[in-house]
């Protein structure tokens, strides 16, 4: 606890709480009191004060994006220095219980924060503030998050034993009896599983496609109904799960030039020019968007402003992802030509 990168991360996640907790009065205010259509001094102030709020929830839960990179560079290249046998973040994760449940809870958070940011966005660009008090409803769950993440760190970094023989990249035997973890590392399993991340990916790709050569009238068309929106959501979340299964199981292989090696922390390395961070940022960028969508289905009722022009932007940004997602990985699969 006495390394400067974990107090550097213990202390900007603590200011965080400390920020979030200081405005979590004013947020029950708005809640409670708001009302739009009163000129009384206490509205008044509240509209003063949801802007000082909506700053600093800005400021938090961007923080908390980037925390996330800093966390994942933390374990993948500084933590490993510390402990013996460890040589990337899989090491590090597994030095104690909190690891991996520590990151898998970050990257979940990121959607929670993005949501309100979503919200708030589109609230600013309303006069009348349609949105509000409902998005400060997301504030708790957001605080929430941000508690979690600051035990879970705390007991993470507190819990490091540097005497501890790390059992990184260690290779696991299994017996001809099939188990679980047996049957998802099958080369039968790993071939439907491609043939689902593509077909998945495709459908994902059409509807984005088709939206470059569609002309809405508004944003607001009848076609565009929550269940389609729910099931293209649905449908993106399952690419991006298979995404990260047929990248660590089949595409890391190409990566590396290794048949034998599928860590999927590596490819965060220099040497292999920080292509995993593009990798998984074109998969956050579609998961973000495919939330957002979710998001503007549920409130579009209330939002006045035509949003067509920023939906035909967002659409563009999200089929370059897409086809990045796509393209990265198989680029390297065609320069080995699928062979190693």
């Amino acid at each position: 606890m006495t390394d400067t990168w974990i107090i550097a991360q213990l202390l900007a996640q603590s200011c965080c709480f400390f920020l979030l907790l200081m405005v979590l009065k004013t947020v029950f205010k708005i809640i409670i009191k708001w009302n739009i259509s009163s000129n009384d001094e206490n509205q008044i102030d509240l509209e003063r004060r949801t802007f000082l709020v909506g700053a600093v929830l800005e400021l938090v839960l961007l923080f908390q994006s980037f925390s996330l990179i800093a966390f994942l560079v933390t374990i993948n290249e500084h933590i490993p220095s510390l402990l013996r046998g460890a040589m990337c973040a899989t090491g590090a994760l597994e030095a104690n219980k909190f690891g991996y449940p520590l990151l898998y809870f970050k990257i979940g958070s990121l959607f929670v924060y993005s949501s309100f940011l979503f919200l708030h966005f589109l609230d600013k660009k309303e006069p009348t503030y349609p949105l509000n008090p409902q998005k400060y409803y997301l504030v708790f769950p957001a605080f929430l998050c941000v508690s979690t993440e600051l035990i879970l760190m705390s007991l993470y970094f507190w819990n490091i034993n540097p005497d501890l023989i790390a059992t990184c990249c260690s290779v696991s035997f299994f017996s001809q009896e099939i188990d679980a973890t047996n049957f998802l590392n099958s080369s039968g399993f790993l071939n439907e599983g491609i043939f689902a991340w593509i077909f998945t990916g495709s459908i994902l790709g059409i509807y984005l496609i088709r939206n470059l050569f569609k002309n809405n009238k508004s944003d607001k068309s009848k076609n565009t109904s929550f269940l389609s929106n729910f099931l293209l959501f649905i449908d993106g979340i399952l690419y991006i799960v298979l995404s990260v299964y047929v990248l660590k199981f089949f595409f890391v292989k190409y990566i590396y030039g290794l048949p034998s090696h599928l860590c999927l922390f590596d490819i965060f390395f220099q040497k292999y020019n920080y292509v995993g961070y593009l990798l998984f940022f074109n998969l956050f960028f579609v998961g973000l968007f495919l939330v957002n969508k979710l998001i503007f289905a549920l409130v579009k009722d209330k939002l006045n402003t035509n949003y067509l022009v920023f939906w035909s932007n967002y659409k563009k940004i999200a089929l370059l992802f897409w086809v990045l997602s796509w393209l990265v990985p198989c680029l390297y699969y065609f320069s080995w030509e699928g062979s190693l």
